[in-house]
């Protein structure tokens, strides 16, 4: 049975590798033995968790080699940075780990070799070449973020300075970010755009009026509020609390959905089976023209016809602040008079029909 080492504190700064990264070393392990020794401090691993993890699943005998340098710090940060490609967002993560952390060496001035001195923040942007405000920026995600998020931006699917931005958005946006890496630049952009990650963000009484003109009313206004309706005027309403994707949609609906995921992706989701199971007579959506995320084009597939807008929607939050979004906006529509909806909408952008 093989000995189990705890790992150093100092080899916690890098991370684990990726499922198939482990596995191509697990198959090379098997192949061709233990090529690279396990290095161990105070009887603790200070590099090599990998190899070691994988010797104990494939039963090759590991070998070990006792660090006895006084810099283990520089030690194990070298050896890493030659065998792996990190990206800046990684190296700063790495950084953000060390800060703070014990080096084990001394400084210029200091007599006592057995200091246990905490690394700074400049020593560790300076060890892993990047900038301090870089492991400042790595440093917010890792004390802010989701597990999930931190673990994007180790394994270099994210960037640290998406995921800061990120980590001012609810834990479910940082999840959803997370397993979908390539909607993040777009989440982050909404965010901004609507300067802050709240959902309640009112559609100007103008653009409803079209909504109106081409429905001929709503019946249903599944994702909003009893200050939201005053002007929208639907005649049944869910809010937050009576989860409106829970609920059974019915006749003529009118959506603009939470901007944040994955309550936008869920939303859209929706109404397009509503519409394709006939629960719904018909139905307007508006949403930002992300028209490269997967939730833009299950609605796009699913509608009969979509109005580019011309400009930009300045959406209302409950105080009366105007958005200034940076980005323009679509609206999608589902029912049987695309000539209708043509005639309203052109008013405000181009119309085209999906076939």
């Amino acid at each position: 049975m093989m000995t189990a080492y705890n790992p150093h504190p100092l080899a916690g700064i890098f991370p684990m590798m990726s499922s198939d990264e482990f596995v191509s070393l697990k198959t090379d392990i098997r192949a061709n033995g233990l090529l690279e020794p396990i290095w161990l401090l105070d009887g603790q691993i200070l590099d090599g968790r990998n190899r070691f993890k994988a010797c104990q699943e494939v039963g090759v005998k590991p070998v070990f080699r006792d660090y006895e340098g006084d810099n283990p710090t520089a030690f194990i940060i070298s050896l890493n940075l030659k065998r792996r490609h990190l990206s800046e967002s990684q190296r700063a993560m790495v950084a953000a780990k060390l800060e703070g952390l014990s080096h084990g060496g001394k400084r210029r001035g200091d007599q006592d070799a057995n200091l246990h001195l905490e690394t700074t923040r400049a020593e560790a942007a300076s060890l892993l070449n990047v900038s301090p405000r870089s492991v400042a920026t790595a440093k917010k995600v890792e004390e802010l973020g989701t597990p999930e998020l931190v673990s994007a931006v180790e394994q270099g699917n994210i960037a640290v300075s998406t995921a800061s931005v990120l980590t001012e958005t609810p834990p479910e946006t940082q999840r959803y970010a997370a397993e979908h890496p390539k909607e993040a630049p777009a989440i982050v952009h909404n965010h901004r755009a609507q300067g802050t990650g709240e959902n309640e963000w009112y559609t100007p009484i103008e653009h409803l009026d079209l909504a109106r003109q081409v429905l001929g009313g709503f019946d249903l206004d599944p994702a909003s509020s009893e200050q939201a309706n005053a002007t929208v005027g639907a005649s049944t309403i869910f809010t937050l609390d009576d989860d409106g994707l829970s609920q059974p949609w019915h006749g003529r609906v009118w959506l603009n959905p939470p901007y944040s995921q994955p309550s936008i992706a869920l939303f859209a989701e929706k109404l397009a089976s509503e519409w394709k199971s006939g629960n719904i007579e018909s139905a307007i959506a508006l949403t930002h023209n992300y028209t490269d995320t997967a939730w833009f084009h299950r609605l796009a597939n699913a509608c009969r016809a979509i109005c580019f807008t011309r400009g930009r929607i300045g959406f209302v939050n409950p105080e009366g602040k105007k958005a200034a979004p940076t980005q323009g906006q679509a609206f999608f529509y589902f029912g049987d008079d695309v000539i209708r909806f043509s005639e309203a909408f052109q008013r405000i952008g181009f119309v085209v029909e999906v076939r």
